[in-house]
């Protein structure tokens, strides 16, 4: 059977260097605006498509320049007279209500610097609303359903009188362009990159609406910042859990950068001890975190450096996301997702941690773990495994009775620490955990009794501290006093909306 030939379809090198099929035809356009002079946000490979759409009658555009080139010379030769460039300081509110607006649906996926702001001007332009809306001192936070730290985050921002001002990040931009039609928050601040889209728009439609953005990584910013197709996120202020990462992202370009670590929820402070574990040590999490195989598919690792860094963990070494990254030759990790390999790495060693001081643990005390199934395979018979608890419902119970609880911080995060360094504490517990670098935001004083070195000596501390109870109150209480002075979430909220006040 005779092969049919192909048509030829236009391409361009995107603004990360990726080559991209163009699409073509007058489904390839999307229109924003029914009456008026017809205004055309990119022509597409085939200006003709669009004078199609025009049906007879001129028309403005404006292209992007990188678009431009890669067409060609003869390109524009394709306008009839009486289309005018317009340039895109006239792109203003009451131009784009007059017009009957059709954008070419993959401008923004290809170039996002150029097209995010003038998308988001017109958007907010064809919404009902002042020009610019009345400020508001809120903060608004896209929250997903499950979001484990928003709802104390929220708490603590209208605690500061800055209220949340809540936002479903799946429905944005189009949901935020709406928020902002009428009114003019304070700022915008994203969780792990929630409510921010690929291509830049909600950002762009903060930047149009004067609303300065703040992203907190509280997880690795590049598992975050690895789908984004533009830089965008490159002009926001990018708060880290883990100062490890500042540098790397202002050699990617980053303008403002803050060391924020996590810090304790204001429910443990409250917390009632619950009865029956004073005896035992308790571990709370997830033997995985959840969509780790869709987000590492395809990722793949050589045997020999498991091994090694597995044989590195037992020995209190740290093969952490930038040991990966310089052993698999990542390269950059922006644009594009090459620094996913090496968050698998550092993910398969944080599990051989866990493991190993949870094991080390068990062979010295009864230990009770809360969690998903997947412990079951990677941890001794004799360990009691729980259904997983609710942050907000039993937890504070559980750290507060305890013996104990353990930790081990996970090697994606260098220099970070968890909820535990701070919600155990809080709640009154005691807290045993390996020898993250992110400690030293403690006193040494408080640290050095409950580091353990490497995974195998966590059963014998755990036990030495199980048998001196009066050195676990004391330590209790002189942790509890230093993170309720200095460490609570409204800390960290005051320190970001200054900065973001100060830029």
């Amino acid at each position: 059977m005779a092969h049919m030939d192909r048509p030829n379809r236009a391409a361009v090198i995107d603004e990360t260097g990726a080559r991209r099929t163009l699409a073509a035809g007058e489904a390839a356009f999307e229109a924003l605006g029914a009456v008026g002079r017809p205004l055309f946000l990119g022509l597409g490979p085939d200006p003709g498509v669009a004078v199609a759409l025009a049906d007879g009658q001129p028309a403005d555009w404006l292209e992007c320049p990188d678009f431009e080139a890669a067409m060609g010379p003869d390109w524009l030769k394709r306008l009839p007279a009486g289309w005018r460039r317009l340039p895109p300081d006239e792109l203003t509110p009451g131009r784009v209500r007059t017009a009957r607006v059709f954008r070419y649906r993959q401008n923004s996926r290809l170039f996002p610097s150029y097209w995010g702001p003038i998308l988001a001007r017109v958007q907010l332009a064809l919404l009902p609303g002042p020009d610019r809306a009345a400020r508001s001192p809120g903060v608004i936070l896209p929250r997903p359903a499950t979001g484990l730290l928003e709802p104390e985050i929220a708490r603590a921002l209208t605690a500061l009188g800055r209220p949340a001002i809540d936002i479903a990040p799946e429905a944005c931009p189009a949901a935020l362009a709406g928020l902002l039609s009428g009114q003019t928050p304070s700022a915008l601040l994203s969780i792990n990159g929630a409510g921010l889209d690929d291509e830049g728009i909600s950002a762009a439609l903060a930047a149009e609406a004067g609303v300065p953005l703040a992203i907190w990584f509280v997880d690795n910013p590049f598992h975050i910042v690895g789908r984004f197709r533009g830089g965008f996120w490159k002009r926001a202020l990018l708060a880290v859990t883990d100062d490890s990462f500042i540098e790397p992202l202002r050699q990617l370009g980053a303008e403002q950068t803050l060391h924020l670590p996590l810090g304790a929820s204001a429910h443990f402070f409250s917390a009632r001890p619950a009865t029956e574990l004073a005896d035992r040590a308790v571990f709370v999490g997830r033997s995985a975190f959840a969509g780790r195989n869709t987000f590492f598919a395809g990722c793949r690792l050589p045997n020999g450096l498991t091994d090694t860094a597995r044989a590195m963990v037992a020995a209190g070494k740290r093969p952490d996301y930038f040991w990966w990254a310089e052993k698999l030759g990542s390269g950059a990790l922006w644009p594009g997702k090459a620094g996913r390999a090496a968050g698998l790495g550092a993910e398969t060693a944080s599990l051989a941690l866990r493991a190993g001081a949870l094991a080390a643990v068990a062979g010295a005390m009864p230990l009770v773990v809360y969690g998903d199934e997947g412990w079951r395979e990677l941890l001794p018979d004799g360990v009691t495994l729980r259904p997983p608890v609710d942050y907000y419902g039993a937890l504070p119970s559980l750290y507060a009775g305890a013996g104990l609880t353990v930790n081990a911080t996970s090697l994606l995060l260098p220099r970070g620490l968890t909820q535990r360094h701070f919600d155990v504490w809080a709640a009154g517990g005691c807290l045993i955990t390996d020898a993250t670098p992110g400690l030293e935001l403690f006193p040494a004083a408080l640290t050095a009794p409950v580091c353990y070195a490497s995974p195998g000596q966590a059963g014998t501390l755990a036990a030495s501290l199980l048998a001196q109870p009066q050195l676990r109150a004391d330590l209790a209480a002189s942790w509890r006093e230093a993170i309720a002075a200095a460490h609570r979430y409204e800390h960290r909220l005051a320190a970001l909306l200054e900065r973001l006040e100060t830029r």
